[in-house]
């Protein structure tokens, strides 16, 4: 058990050694590269935080677009009843739920397991 716990320490303060040389290395070459560039433009990370943000909330807003076109879709279903009656009814993709759904008329509309139902897009 002790042997186990002094691995972990000794991995540890390995891998702590290594962070703060791999640090310090990487602090020097950002001074030879500040020194060097003199008055190079760059975009700052304030600048670049907004535009991605602003670039996430644009394909949210197409994305939330597109379902909301796809959900108020009107749909023509037509249902062949087990008799041979045909019955068209139209309704909103967002309402159709299995083989339930709700007409644009306001009926709610049940299909039992023997009626044939096609959905066709407009």
């Amino acid at each position: 058990m002790l042997t186990k716990i002094l691995f972990t320490v000794v991995v540890i303060v390995g891998v702590a050694i290594f962070y703060r040389q791999k640090a310090e290395r990487q602090n020097l070459e950002r001074a030879k590269q500040a020194e060097s560039v003199d008055a190079e433009a760059s975009i700052s990370p304030r600048t670049l935080a907004y535009i991605l943000i602003a670039v996430l909330v644009a394909i949210s807003i197409v994305v939330f677009a597109f379902s909301w076109q796809r959900a108020n879709q009107v749909v023509n279903i037509r249902v062949t009843a087990e008799s041979g009656d045909v019955i068209t009814y139209q309704a909103y993709q967002k309402d159709i739920k299995g083989r339930s759904f709700i007409s644009l008329s306001g009926s709610q509309i049940t299909l039992g397991e023997s009626d044939r139902v096609e959905m066709i897009q407009q």
